[in-house]
């Protein structure tokens, strides 16, 4: 497809700037493109005119601003940046003034400063120079091919549970109001893990020892493969990327509910790690599991598996005292997978549960779900272990409040697993380790609605593809970069204005990797060991967690068109379109100086200042971030302008956004250095934005520097320092029906989505800084440490757990009691 190609081949500025000795001096800033094919300049030509002709009236009818105007009184939003800037640019006029350069022409001051006037002139010059290269996707026309296989017989539901399936919400376990069991009250109560047997269930295998996986691979001439748990970590960034952090939905939730947080869990944004083994022509993607450990969770995942699949008969053969009765082919039966094929990838999902009446496949997946109370300290999880659900909806004790961690933690990894392994949706059992309180199902629609507003399929289906295409590039590069090596991968999507996913990628040793994955690693007989000696000593929970060796992680967590000759509007969209790009990608390149430079954190500041001011007050989210980005935006910018003399027009704002001569960290220095400078002269708010420049809030690192160090400490205990490193970062562009937009939405079947994708690489030394600041946080985040967990488990909430957990045990105490008295009550025993 013909793409216009713009280069700046001249560009006029003023007198005196630095980088730009001997350029003659033009009353208004004029742009030269050039195309590779003859365009039509027609319509561009009316619109600088008309441009140039508003901009001369809008100059000859404003007055000449005086410098020693005097100040407007703080009364407004406007007056009070206006303040800021022209403190500031009195200070840099007067601290930078040379006699050579006494009466030089200075600058109207009346008006604004867009809010990305300035940026580096060597990002200004590589956008002029070198047009941003970008692939375009057409999710609709691409396909997930099946992988015909025989396959085992897949698991279906015992107990009636089947029923389940074709009810919307949760059945109980047993009526709270009635005490009547609605299943076997066998299903209420688990088996404990001391008793079941797990030698006995067939060992998981990982996609790289998966030979299987890997000759399908070879057969299918696929590059890489990979199976649902170790692709869905990644995958959800991609989901932040393309969804321009689309938060998620709780209308499901009733009107009583009372949000606590309204985006998704601190683990699940947190960056990720994953590992590529190569092996005879085929990369292997496995989990990264340094900060993983065998838990209560885990294993109960998959004793439950078997409780919610086999007759009781059959399951009871899987205690310790029965396991004898096995037979060697049961122990060792095949797994039932499907595979599916993506473009270079070779996926595989393995199948835990089937019933022919649910739609496509009839395969679902099974899930087991720990109460609240259990999972925010699975390490120490006998504490939390009394807390039960009793009522649909309410704060606590309800199926409504994991609902709503569920939205939080995990749909988006649910959904995922699905579409890869071509699921109708999961089957989620409620518990607290030691009971079941409930079931649902819930199918994909309904945790699309969750994620991406709307049950229809379409929006999540072709966002799958998308995301898949653009792992598959960055991998290409990968691998291109380091052919025939194994390689560590970090990722993680910011939330910047415009999102930004980091690639970093390491290659490392099959020494090195077995090494990390091991670091942390716990034997099913120890875990075993640890929950024995935690059952038989209950009274003593509270120390319990003090005795834990490591802390577990806590799951919350194109095809090418015809070449036709194009028209005068095509080529003048396509010149629109690189001018949008070259304008996104300086933007996204100053959003990752800012990470790698520390401005992030003084823009964290600056937005303290301002609540604490009391100017965000009654804004919402959405104004609060535009106010704040446009001051921190003031700061810099106009600090850069008033000690270069450099005046930027509001209507030029597409072109001024590529014409910052100064990096970041510089602009930065200059301003918290003016304001130390003049601190007699400013206000409350300023003097508080110094003090926050000097002084990082408690728990906050304003200093880069400070972080940096604290990220190479952590990063030192693996690598010190790393070989070598290749980081890129990736940026997107959503089009629907011709038009652009931040995220789809409400996308039909005949809606035309195109997902435009740009990938930068980042330059070393800024490439070192910031894959220590994602490691630092991804430490931060799964490495905390086990006491520190169990005390905080105490105070989270309000204090709320500790009591919840009290009475629910007074509450089942109680039951049991009921129930040994009156006896137990079944619903389809109409004369119990």
């Amino acid at each position: 497809m013909y793409r216009a190609r713009c280069r700046a081949l001249a560009r006029s500025s003023l007198a005196g700037v630095a980088i730009y000795p001997g350029l003659s001096v033009a009353p208004r800033r004029v742009a030269f493109f050039v195309t590779t094919q003859p365009c039509h300049a027609t319509r561009a030509e009316r619109k600088a005119k008309k441009r140039a002709e508003k901009k001369a009236a809008a100059k000859d009818a404003e007055p000449e601003a005086a410098s020693n105007e005097e100040v407007k009184p703080l009364g407004s939003w406007t007056t009070l940046q206006d303040k800021l800037r022209e403190s500031l640019t009195s200070a840099a006029l007067t601290s930078e003034t040379s006699p050579d350069d006494a009466n030089a022409e200075k600058p109207s001051k009346t008006k604004k400063s867009t809010t990305k006037a300035n940026k580096p002139a060597r990002r200004r010059i590589k956008s002029a120079g070198k047009p941003v290269e970008y692939g375009t996707i057409n999710p609709e026309k691409l396909e997930l091919q099946p992988i015909e296989q025989e396959t085992p017989v897949i698991p279906k539901l015992s107990y009636g549970l089947d029923r389940v399936l074709f009810n919307g919400g949760v059945y109980q376990m047993q009526d709270n109001r009635t005490s009547v069991y609605n299943f076997d009250p066998y299903l209420a109560s688990i088996m404990p893990v001391d008793e079941f047997d797990y030698d006995a269930l067939k060992e998981y295998v990982t996609s790289s020892k998966d030979t299987k996986l890997i000759d399908l691979s070879k057969q299918h001439g696929k590059r890489y493969s990979g199976s649902t748990s170790s692709m869905t970590a990644i995958l959800s960034h991609f989901h932040f990327l393309i969804s321009g952090w689309r938060p998620p939905k709780f209308d499901q939730l009733s009107r009583g509910w009372a949000l606590g947080s309204k985006n998704y869990t601190m683990l699940l944004r947190g960056p990720v790690a994953t590992f590529i083994k190569y092996k005879d022509g085929v990369y292997s993607i496995d989990s990264d599991k340094e900060y993983d450990n065998e838990n209560i969770l885990s294993m109960l995942g998959k004793s439950m598996e078997k409780l919610l699949t086999l007759p009781k008969e059959e399951f009871e053969k899987y205690k310790k005292t029965k396991s004898h009765q096995l037979t060697e082919e049961e122990k060792n039966a095949d797994e039932a997978y499907h595979y599916t094929t993506f473009g270079d990838f070779m996926m595989r999902s393995q199948l835990d549960a089937h019933d022919p009446r649910l739609p496509g496949t009839g395969v679902f997946d099974l899930k087991t779900r720990a109460v609240v109370t259990v999972r925010m300290d699975v390490g120490a999880h006998e504490k939390g272990a009394g807390y039960e659900i009793r009522n649909q909806f309410g704060q606590w004790e309800s199926f409504e409040r994991e609902y709503y961690d569920l939205i939080r933690s995990a749909f988006l990894k649910y959904s995922l697993q699905a579409r890869m392994g071509r699921m109708d949706g999961i089957f989620v059992a409620y518990h607290n380790t030691q009971r079941i309180f409930g079931f649902q199902y819930i199918p994909l629609s309904e945790m699309d609605y969750a994620i991406h507003g709307q049950t229809d399929t379409t929006l999540g289906d072709q966002e799958f593809k998308s995301s898949l295409t653009i792992l598959n590039d960055l991998l290409n590069r990968a691998t291109k970069r380091f052919p025939g090596k194994s390689l560590r991968l970090h990722v993680e999507t910011r939330p910047t204005a415009d999102p930004i996913t980091y690639f970093f990628v390491q290659p490392v040793t099959e020494e090195e990797i077995q090494a990390i994955q091991e670091s942390k690693k716990k034997s099913v007989d120890e875990v075993k060991e640890e929950i024995h000696d935690l059952s038989c000593q209950e009274k003593a929970a509270e120390t319990a967690a003090e005795l834990a060796a490591t802390e577990a992680t806590t799951m919350e967590q194109s095809e090418a068109a015809e070449e036709t000759e194009p028209t005068e509007e095509e080529v003048d969209q396509e010149i629109q379109n690189e001018i949008a790009w070259q304008e996104i990608m300086d933007r996204v390149s100053e959003a990752v100086d800012s990470e790698s430079l520390g401005v992030r954190s003084v823009r964290e500041a600056v937005q303290e200042a301002l609540t604490h001011s009391g100017l965000l007050e009654g804004k919402s989210e959405e104004e609060s971030a535009k106010h704040v980005d446009s001051l921190v935006a003031a700061l810099t910018a106009h600090s850069q302008e008033s000690k270069e003399l450099q005046s930027v027009s509001e209507e030029e704002s597409a072109e001024s956004q590529n014409n910052d001569e100064t990096p970041l960290k510089d602009l930065i220095l200059r301003v918290t250095k003016g304001i130390d400078e003049n601190t007699a002269n400013l206000n409350e708010f300023q003097r508080m934005f110094a003090g926050l420049s000097e002084q990082p809030a408690e728990g906050e690192n304003v200093d880069a520097d400070a972080e940096e160090a604290e990220s190479k400490d952590d990063a030192s205990k693996d690598e010190s320092p790393p070989r070598e490193l290749f980081g890129m970062y990736v940026t997107i562009r959503n089009k629907v029906d011709g038009k652009f937009v931040p995220r789809p939405e409400r996308l039909g079947s005949k809606s035309k989505w195109e997902v435009q994708y740009a990938v930068e690489e980042i330059d070393e030394e800024s490439a070192r800084r910031l894959y220590r600041q994602i490691r630092s946080r991804r430490s931060k985040a799964f490495n905390i440490n086990a006491e520190m967990r169990s005390k905080s488990w105490h105070h989270m909430f309000a204090g709320n757990l500790p009591a919840l957990s009290k009475r629910g045990e007074q509450y089942r105490a109680e039951r049991t009691m009921r129930e040994k008295k009156m006896g137990i009550r079944v619903a389809w025993d109409r004369d119990s």
